[in-house]
């Protein structure tokens, strides 16, 4: 809520937002870009909204970048820097509660702009033609050398006679989305493709769930949230069902039928629930929020999850050990993350043990962020699911696997993470005898979400 000494700043601002708003949709300022199709923020650029979320606020040195407009028209830069003037006024009032988010969003939903810059310009919001929102790889990079990285662990894998299996997984674009505006590429498709070409040159077994889903029957953007970068529940479970068949035909486990049957299984719905990692950059006017569904078993199970690092365990069936309600008891749309719904969230290192089927296989998965809405289902056809973040465990990979003795590793990343370095960082820093597959020299990318 404002509070009452402010509310007459935080009017003249909403008045100057307003004014703004009507000027650039009856058309008296022009938003055309400053190329064809919009314009990508380049590094270094900060757009004004960033402020709003940095500690020292507009009064103290953020201040001194300029919000940067990137439409033409001269009037509309100046009603830009006419909102601009307003911003100290408002912001102890509006940034309290995300209001002016809100309120930016809706002016650059009014104006029609498909690129919302961010403090950080490779986290920019890029609308696509339906309404969802995306961020993009807009970098081609050569990202070969984390292939061979994954070649290198299957290498290691192989003298202790545990086979690796590559599992692609999907990313919010297509190779060539018809979705994405004029002028703007994204470069993460590519970035699978590459890995997954020198895998099947070296003879390493791989999984492209990215086939999965475009045959699945569902429309593309329905198996991803709107305002977040995530696949769904739902795609999770489909990217499950594969996996699920492909350990009982290449790796002889023993999965029964239900486990992966849709039908075996309750889906509670949330409406309107969830503003993702993209909506929360730009509020949920600027293109609505999200549902999210709760899937649980109707069959008996039992599991401990537990998270050493933070001295966690879960205890009892699926619903309560690896599901999270509590990230849904409320609605809170730029605090919350219902994502974490399943699984907690991207953890160093989390052990799951099925006390229904302590004698299946054991799976090691190394994961992303995208693991969270597999995970849970994952757990099922198996003793044992051990999940290790590279970001975040920087144990020695190789040890704990010589503990472990797991039956089947699996390394599952998405397309858009295949540029982060860390998680190909499987052996330690000089360790170069396992055979003449070596890393690459670390990639210029993105930094971790």
């Amino acid at each position: 809520m404002v509070k009452p000494h402010t509310n007459l700043g935080a009017l003249l601002f909403l008045g100057a937002l307003a004014a703004g708003a009507l000027l650039l949709v009856t058309g008296l300022a022009d938003t055309s870009p400053t190329r064809q199709g919009v314009r990508l923020p380049q590094r270094g650029e900060a757009s004004f909204v960033a402020h709003a979320r940095m500690g020292d606020g507009w009064g103290g040195p953020s201040q001194k970048g300029k919000a940067r407009e990137t439409a033409r028209a001269p009037l509309g830069e100046r009603i830009q820097s006419f909102i601009g003037s307003a911003e100290a006024t408002a912001n102890s009032a509006l940034d309290q509660d995300h209001f002016f988010i809100q309120l930016y969003g809706e002016v650059q939903k009014l104006s029609g702009r498909t690129v919302v810059e961010d403090a950080d310009p490779r986290y920019s919001v890029v609308k696509l033609t339906d309404g969802t929102l995306t961020f993009v790889n807009d970098q081609a990079l050569d990202v070969s050398g984390h292939g061979r990285s994954v070649v290198r662990l299957s290498r290691a894998l192989e003298k202790r006679d545990i086979p690796l299996l590559y599992v692609q997984a999907p990313q919010k674009l297509q190779s060539g989305d018809p979705r994405l505006p004029d002028g703007v590429s994204d470069y993460g498709n590519d970035y699978a493709d590459q890995i997954l070409a020198v895998l099947e040159e070296q003879g390493v077994a791989a999984l492209d769930l990215r086939e999965t889903l475009a045959a699945c029957g569902r429309d593309w953007s329905s198996l991803f949230f709107r305002t977040d970068h995530h696949w769904t529940p739902e795609a999770g479970f489909l990217a499950c069902q594969t996996i699920a068949e492909t350990l009982r035909r290449d790796y002889g486990f023993t999965i029964p039928g239900k486990y992966t049957d849709e039908r075996f299984f309750t889906r509670t719905f949330y409406s309107d629930y969830f503003l993702g990692s993209q909506g929360k950059r730009v509020g949920s006017l600027y293109a609505g929020v999200d549902d999210i569904e709760l899937w649980v078993p109707t069959f008996h199970t039992n599991f401990t999850y537990s998270i050493p690092i933070y001295d966690m365990e879960r205890t009892g069936p699926f619903e309560e050990s690896l599901l999270f309600p509590e990230r849904v008891e409320e609605r809170d749309y730029f605090g919350g993350n219902p994502y974490t719904l399943y699984a907690g969230g991207d953890y160093p290192m989390g052990r799951i043990y099925n006390e229904v089927h302590p004698e299946g296989k054991r799976i090691l998965l190394l994961r992303d962020s995208y693991a969270c809405a597999l995970t849970p289902f994952l757990a099922l056809s198996c003793g044992a699911l051990i999940t290790i973040d590279l970001r975040y465990f920087h144990d020695d990979l190789l040890s704990y696997v010589d503990w472990l003795e797991p039956d089947v590793v699996l390394v599952m990343y998405t397309a858009g993470s295949l540029a982060l370095d860390p998680l190909f960082d499987f052996f330690p820093a000089g360790d170069f005898c396992l055979d003449t597959y070596q890393s690459a020299p670390p990639i210029a990318q993105k930094p971790e979400l």
